[in-house]
């Protein structure tokens, strides 16, 4: 099946590149039929030699290989998981047709639409949705990105303050703000209007997100205003933690860090070390540096 994951996947990205009616086609046919050029690439390469009838002239058996088998009646046998050649090629077709007619339309939810669209063909196919997770370009897509720079941190937070439902108000912050080494954050913001409210914004891509809102409680001793605390000091606590973490044996050192907020004051995290043999905790001033560091017993 992996293999045959990678075969669809490559097919369905050529496709999301642009390729026309008939190139998507000839990938089609080359993916659903495995005598073709693909599976006889794929001999070659392992050392396949086949006879007059398309056998296999090996005597030795080797397990890694997959076990691949063209039938008379249009189906294929990968890994003893049996396909309809087909039926595969009708709903591809049609699927490709649906992709062409939604890049048309250049929605901004033409990307969640095509997605939509290509999980169908998967569930009516009974394949795993999310196949196109063994193509490399879409390993490169889920790269961690790292922990956003100062001075990205800092640009992040001024682009906070002017959120225009906030223009000429205080932000404050609810329950916590994490730090992401995807490059994002994540945080709680007390509603601009209805104090008793709050909502969660997400920053990506150097934009924040619209408000969703959440269930708020304790909001009265969980809050901490914006104007004292800067974002960038998340790189601080993250550089002193793994200092510490270099000293203890087994530790492992993080990658992120977040701001938890309790009686109206701000705590850094992570709070504790763990190694292998001891464990050990630390503790941040709300600029970041350190406060303090023990062992515990």
């Amino acid at each position: 099946m992996k293999n045959f994951r990678k075969l669809y996947g490559l097919v369905v990205l050529l496709s999301l590149l642009g390729l026309s009616c008939k190139q998507i086609t000839k990938s089609v046919n080359e993916t659903f039929h495995p005598n073709d050029s693909l599976v006889k690439n794929y001999n070659q390469g392992n050392g396949v030699r086949l006879n007059g009838n398309g056998e296999d002239k090996r005597t030795t058996t080797v397990s890694t290989i997959p076990f691949i088998k063209r039938q008379q009646e249009r189906t294929i046998i990968i890994n003893d998981d049996t396909f309809n050649t087909a039926e595969m090629e009708l709903k591809a077709k049609e699927m490709f047709k649906d992709i062409e007619l939604l890049k048309q339309k250049q929605s901004p939810a033409t990307a969640k639409e095509i997605q939509k669209r290509v999980n169908r063909f998967l569930k009516e196919m009974k394949l795993p949705q999310g196949g196109l997770k063994t193509i490399d370009t879409e390993k490169a897509i889920k790269t961690k990105k790292g922990l956003l720079s100062t001075a990205e941190l800092a640009f992040a937070q001024e682009q906070l303050k002017k959120l225009p439902q906030y223009r000429n108000k205080e932000i404050i912050v609810y329950q916590s703000v994490h730090f992401y080494d995807n490059g994002s954050i994540n945080i709680m913001l007390q509603h601009p209007v209805n104090l008793k409210y709050a909502d969660a914004y997400e920053y990506r891509d150097g934009v924040w997100s619209a408000p969703k809102p959440v269930l708020a409680r304790d909001i009265e001793s969980r809050t901490f205003p914006l104007s004292k605390m800067r974002f960038e000091d998340a790189r601080k606590v993250i550089k002193i933690y793994n200092e510490k973490v270099t000293q203890i044996e087994g530790a492992v050192p993080t990658t992120s860090a977040y701001v938890s907020i309790w009686d109206n004051d701000m705590r850094w995290f992570p709070a504790s070390i763990n190694g292998t043999r001891e464990r050990f905790d630390i503790q941040f001033n709300n600029n970041g540096t350190l406060k303090s560091f023990r062992k515990e017993l």
